[in-house]
């Protein structure tokens, strides 16, 4: 979604950059017929079930609670209809602030450099966005970068400055995979400082410390490996769903109940079911329902007399004939005397994951 945003941005920035050359070229009228075609292509995305999707994942569709706005109205002693609040206070101020946060996070050395993303799965542990050296190197690049002349110069700072566009139009505050369009530009950049650096060591006869450098790189590289393929898949397990393949493949048999209830807290529990069970594909889709009470993805409640959604502590564990498969938090302490725990199984990190349990009563 964010290339359809950052594409249209960059076309213009790019007309605008070589606008001499674009007017003066014999194949002017050519380009803006193609660019009119284009820009056509584009507007079914605007009317279709994504721009829904899209109309209610973005930061505009967030706003401020009642009880929130009616708060600062009596702080401030100001009617919140009044024309002045809204200049003191209106959403445009969140918007902008919000706006300009999300911005320049992007651009963070906290999140580039050292902790990464917010989001575990797009995260790996101790490390940022780029190397411990990237550091160095990147704003090296860039000073060294805005010093030359030339349109390509500016073409790479406008590519630099676009990118995280389309990341802080989303809901969510930080999401960097929204933001791979700033690779490009902070690779060059990281290039840059490098062969900045490279061609001054020699120039100061300071080049036997080369090698010490690239000892340096390597050693980053290989705390990068290590937090990848052996930290991160443990640390993490929770946040990759881990724990679904165990559980499925060792279900009971699922004839001798009424009914079988699997928590939805991790997210959508029946494509799993359906992976990992290798349930026939046409004897589900004649019975799949999609509940999708938002614009954004849907989920499937039911499948033959599987369900898949909260645990009712109430009530669930109540029925008779009654398998129930939840994440060690949605049946308390004092409900377990109803149920008898089959089969439990752990992250990666060793916390509990599921719990396979059926009703006393079968």
């Amino acid at each position: 979604q964010s290339s359809r945003l950052f594409t249209p941005l960059l076309l213009i920035s790019l007309l605008l950059i070589y606008r001499k050359q674009v007017i003066l070229s014999k194949y002017f009228q050519f380009s803006m017929v193609v660019l009119m075609l284009f820009g056509i292509l584009l507007l079914p995305t605007f009317f279709t079930s994504q721009a829904n999707r899209l109309q209610a994942m973005n930061f505009f569709a967030y706003q401020r609670t009642a009880e929130s706005v009616n708060l600062i109205a009596q702080e401030d002693g100001i009617n919140k209809d009044y024309f002045g609040f809204k200049i003191l206070h209106g959403e445009w101020w969140t918007y902008t602030k919000g706006l300009a946060e999300r911005y320049l996070i992007y651009f963070s050395p906290k999140l580039l450099f050292i902790e990464g993303d917010y989001n575990e799965r797009h995260r790996v542990p101790d490390l940022g966005v780029f190397y411990y050296f990237s550091l160095i190197l990147i704003p090296i690049g860039l000073i060294n970068f805005i010093r030359k002349k030339g349109l390509g110069r500016n073409v790479l700072l406008a590519w630099f400055l676009l990118a995280p566009l389309p990341a802080i139009l989303a809901r969510d505050l930080v999401q960097t995979s929204r933001a791979f369009n700033m690779v490009l530009p902070f690779v060059i950049l990281e290039a840059e400082g490098f062969y900045f650096l490279l061609n001054r060591l020699k120039a100061s006869k300071l080049f036997y410390i080369i090698p010490f450098i690239i000892l340096l790189f390597l050693f980053n590289f290989t705390i990068y490996l290590d937090r990848y393929f052996i930290h991160a898949p443990k640390e993490y397990s929770e946040f990759w769903l881990y724990g679904y393949k165990e559980i499925f493949t060792n279900l009971p048999d699922l004839q001798k109940y009424e009914r079988v209830i699997v928590s939805d807290k991790y997210g959508q529990p029946y494509i799993y079911y359906l992976f990992y069970t290798k349930y026939p594909p046409a004897q589900f889709q004649k019975q799949a329902i999609l509940d999708q009470p938002t614009p954004d993805v849907g989920t499937v409640r039911r499948i033959d007399n599987l369900e898949f959604k909260h645990i009712n502590i109430s009530g669930d564990v109540n029925f008779k004939k009654t398998l129930i498969i939840d994440t060690f938090e949605e049946v308390p302490t004092n409900q377990k005397n109803n149920v008898r725990i089959l089969k439990e199984t752990k992250f990666l990190d060793g916390l509990p994951a599921f719990r396979i349990m059926e009703t006393n009563e079968i």
